[in-house]
């Protein structure tokens, strides 16, 4: 996969080779798939992660990486890339990058608007790159990653996010709507270091059995382009669930009888119906969800050849999803956060309603209920019949 940045890069660039008078451009350039932006008072530290032109043009390293990690600080971004500029000898080109890495300090400072909208209104920067942050680490610390896998740390990020599903990832656009958008808080990706720092940074990462490497943490909660608080990557599947960005994902489920567990491999989730009610100055959600998988490991007692044994299976899971976007609802209302769009639910279907609450609807989401039941499709149930089978 690796290979595929190098073939970007030449058919990004192969129009320069049909005019003359740029046929050189190539060799004059510095290309970077990876930008971080890290809190500095009073500024901005931006890293860009810098292709190694030896990478490009076959010759031997001169550092022997792949890669060369650039950073300075700057009252603005502009300027930050200014000085980075003046530190190399190739013109800086920012055209494809394909992911903006936010740390984590940058985020809770609440910096996210500013960022979304300079990357707007950037023409060097495309509208379009993913942007998300980090837990427990700066963006700068996580581009000089040596990737075990991919080599680059920009790689390795995109392909891990890229996992989850192109519709559950944000772009500047897309944060630029949801900021504006009443009655729902916005969630993005954020990535984590496993392993240690140091270690990570050298190139002898690449070798080793037990390397450093970077995975996909979960969502970070922001309000108002503040980031809040973090879900791991379980509770975040769930919450994707119900906002209908589903990609897949394993439940997990105790049996009908006894403590042992059985796993349903979710294919397809989507939102049936959306509903809310108003009781006594509460209101309570109401959601129906399609959802279609199969059973992957089962150690229960119940026949799966017996339609008895798979409508109980299916109450276990509706009970585990119930339980689990429940836990979601009680860390949003303990940071008055609503990355459901429960009020954005009320707002579509009854705006009048909407207006009397918005104001205080940080305050009312706390008595809130969510009330989930899921219609499930098991396709296949494989070879077992019950435990010991």
């Amino acid at each position: 996969m690796k290979y595929l940045y190098f073939i970007f890069i030449i058919l990004s660039v192969a129009s320069i080779f049909f005019s003359q008078e740029d046929k050189h451009e190539l060799n004059q350039s510095s290309f970077s798939f990876a930008l971080g932006i890290d809190y500095e008072k009073e500024g901005y530290t931006v890293s860009l992660q810098l292709i190694n032109p030896g990478e490009i043009s076959g010759e031997k390293l001169l550092n022997n990486s792949p890669y060369i990690v650039y950073k300075a600080k700057g009252k603005t971004i502009d300027t930050a890339l200014e000085k980075i500029s003046m530190n190399t000898s190739r013109h800086l080109d920012l055209k494809q990058e394909q992911i903006i890495v936010l740390g984590e300090e940058l985020a809770r400072k609440g910096r996210l608007k500013e960022i979304v909208e300079y990357i707007l209104h950037s023409p060097d920067i495309p509208a379009n790159a993913l942007i998300i942050t980090t837990k427990g680490n700066k963006a700068s610390e996580l581009l000089k990653i040596f990737s075990p896998v991919e080599g680059y740390s920009a790689l390795e990020i995109t392909n891990t996010l890229n996992k989850l599903g192109r519709h559950v990832l944000n772009n500047a656009s897309e944060i630029k709507v949801e900021l504006l958008e009443d009655g729902k808080d916005i969630s993005l990706p954020y990535i984590e270091l496993k392993g240690d720092l140091q270690k990570g940074m050298n190139r002898d990462n690449l070798d080793t059995t037990t390397p450093a490497h970077i995975v996909f943490g979960g969502f970070g909660l922001f309000k108002d382009g503040t980031l809040k608080k973090f879900l791991d990557y379980r509770d975040s599947l769930f919450l994707q669930l119900l906002n209908g960005k589903s990609s897949g994902f394993i439940i997990e489920s105790t049996c009908p009888a006894g403590s042992e567990k059985f796993a349903f491999k979710l294919f397809n989730g989507a939102v049936k119906k959306k509903e809310f009610k108003l009781a006594h100055d509460n209101y309570s959600f109401q959601y129906i969800l399609n959802l279609s998988g199969d059973i992957r490991q089962y150690n229960c007692h119940g026949n799966l050849k017996d339609p008895e044994t798979i409508s109980q299976l299916e109450t276990q899971i509706n009970k585990t999803i119930q339980s689990k976007e429940n836990k979601i609802l009680s860390i949003a209302q303990d940071h008055e956060l609503d990355p459901f769009g429960l009020g954005h639910s009320i707002k579509s279907k009854d705006p009048k309603a909407w207006r009397n609450v918005e104001k205080d609807w940080s305050t009312r989401i706390k008595n809130a209920r969510l009330n989930v039941h899921s219609d499930i499709t098991i396709q296949n149930v494989g070879n077992y019949k019950s435990r010991g089978d």
